[in-house]
């Protein structure tokens, strides 16, 4: 097995070690979300939301091997997942749901009747849902979720958490929100994700094997068919990837590193000029009509979604997992710690968060909190697994509060999963719930952001401050330890014994 240029001799138990660490979380989290799915299928009937457009889909192409849903629609095959119209004794389902389901059709220059979402979910689902319905698309995503999670483990062993330290931060973040609910429902935020994060580990590490080089371009080109919005972090990672080909054949000519980054562009180029052609045939232009979702705001707009997206009363991020602020505070302990690592995954990652910024429904509508942040969520562990691998106790003691205080958020919701969805008026569930637990009103003193129950101007700024001034709090906090220093200046990734070199 060949080293990185910064890694000592390491005795082989400390792989085993790592193994078994890793076996632990995987078991782990697939224990969890088993659970917790059984609890889906009783409180999440039927599928709602944008779920039931994509097992359209995937129908339509299990049963006419093509897209056109006109017949679908026509023939209500929705009904096929639905309960019976006279529901039965004791329904713990959805109380009222649509039994006609209005299509999200696209604005397509083509005749017929095609889903406005992405067709990279109704693949992975269709086949899963020919053997075992709605469980079997389940598993796919779950799946998707458990080897997310052990690539945040990985990421946090690659800036040099210790095992233990790594098993916690991928489980604590994988098993939570905004991830956690995400994984066992049918949207394309986890497998994004999972996409997402492997693609910027394995462009980050200096070496991969073949095997790896292939799975980076077809992460690469199916992010974007997951769905179009990740388009241009796509188009950032397949340029990196382009040149690591360049430096590879310049360095050391037509070597296994030329070849496998040349099979990573070629897979990444394949899915972009996929969905180009895709988008030709469908809408007679290379990209996506922007009518098929509600538009794009101005910069008013787009600076309201920012502080919306971590802050909104209902769905923001640092609302529902408070633990995202120790994150962000520590970004610059990422930069110091893996600077490679980092720019490259601020590269791939800002212009996919200012895109759903402008958007004018950034909150992502009817699903659990900070649905449009799930696909970039997991890089937090790099930051935290910066700041806490050597802190003192009191700071490991923070970090459990802040983290702490969303687990008993999402431990509320997985109970009744109801408590996930809000409708937009301003009032958490979640929250609203713990209120009734605990008798202190927190609810009430949370603030809206998405405009149909916006709080007043004044109100928001004072509370996006309040904001600034909480992870300006926590960088003073992080700063008073040694590791703000870095490692040697931190030029890439830290000078760890670390495992990146397996899977």
């Amino acid at each position: 097995m060949r080293k990185h240029w910064w890694e000592d001799d390491r005795p082989a138990v400390d792989d085993q070690r790592d193994r078994r660490w890793l076996a632990v979380v995987l078991v782990a989290s697939a224990l969890v979300w088993v659970l917790i799915g059984a609890r889906y299928l009783v409180r999440l009937q039927p599928l709602t939301g944008d779920e039931p457009y994509y097992v359209v889909t995937a129908i339509s192409l299990l049963e006419d091997r093509d897209l056109d849903e006109a017949n679908q629609y026509a023939e209500r095959v929705w009904l096929r997942f639905y309960p019976p119209e006279q529901l039965p004794a004791g329904w713990q389902g959805w109380p009222s749901f649509p039994w006609q389901l209005p299509p999200h059709a696209a604005h397509a220059v083509r005749p017929g009747l095609y889903s406005k979402h992405g067709l990279g979910l109704a693949l992975l689902i269709a086949l899963p849902w020919a053997i075992a319905g709605r469980v079997g698309a389940m598993a796919v995503v779950g799946l998707c979720g458990i080897l997310l999670v052990g690539q945040l483990f990985r990421l946090a062993r690659d800036v040099g958490a210790a095992p233990r330290l790594a098993a916690a931060l991928a489980l604590g973040l994988g098993l939570t929100m905004p991830i956690g609910p995400y994984a066992l429902l049918l949207f394309p935020e986890v497998p994004a994700a999972l996409c997402l994060v492997y693609a910027v580990r394995r462009l980050a590490d200096r070496e991969n094997r073949w095997w790896q080089w292939v799975l980076t371009g077809a992460a690469i080109g199916f992010l974007p068919w997951l769905h179009q919005r990740f388009v241009f972090s796509a188009a950032v990672l397949g340029a990196v990837a382009l040149g690591r080909l360049w430096a590879a054949r310049w360095r050391r000519g037509t070597g296994p590193d030329w070849r496998g980054a040349l099979a990573t562009v070629g897979l990444a180029l394949v899915g972009g000029a996929g969905i180009v052609a895709y988008n030709l045939w469908l809408y007679g232009q290379p990209y996506q009509n922007t009518a098929d979702h509600a538009g794009f705001s101005g910069l008013k707009g787009t600076v309201n979604g920012i502080a919306g997206l971590l802050l909104d009363a209902q769905w923001g991020l640092v609302i529902a997992a408070p633990v995202y602020l120790a994150a962000i505070a520590a970004l610059p302990l990422w930069w110091t710690h893996a600077r490679r690592l980092f720019a490259l995954a601020a590269t791939a990652v800002t212009p996919y968060l200012l895109l759903v910024a402008a958007y004018r429904v950034w909150w992502g509508e009817w699903g659990p909190p900070a649905r449009y942040l799930v696909p970039v969520a997991g890089l937090a562990v790099v930051p935290l697994a910066s700041w806490l691998t050597g802190a003192r106790w009191w700071e490991r003691l923070l970090a459990w509060i802040l983290w702490g205080w969303g687990a008993v958020l999402s431990v509320i919701g997985y109970l009744d999963p109801q408590r996930f969805y809000h409708h937009p008026d301003g009032m958490n569930k979640l929250y609203a719930t713990l209120d009734r637990w605990v008798g202190i009103p927190v609810a009430e003193f949370l603030v809206p952001f998405q405009p149909f129950a916006a709080a007043p101007v004044a109100t928001r700024l004072w509370a996006s401050a309040a904001l600034c001034l909480a992870i300006a709090g926590l960088i003073a906090v992080m700063a008073r330890t040694r590791q703000w220093r870095g490692p040697g200046g931190g030029s890439g990734v830290r000078a760890a014994k670390t495992t990146s070199r397996q899977e």
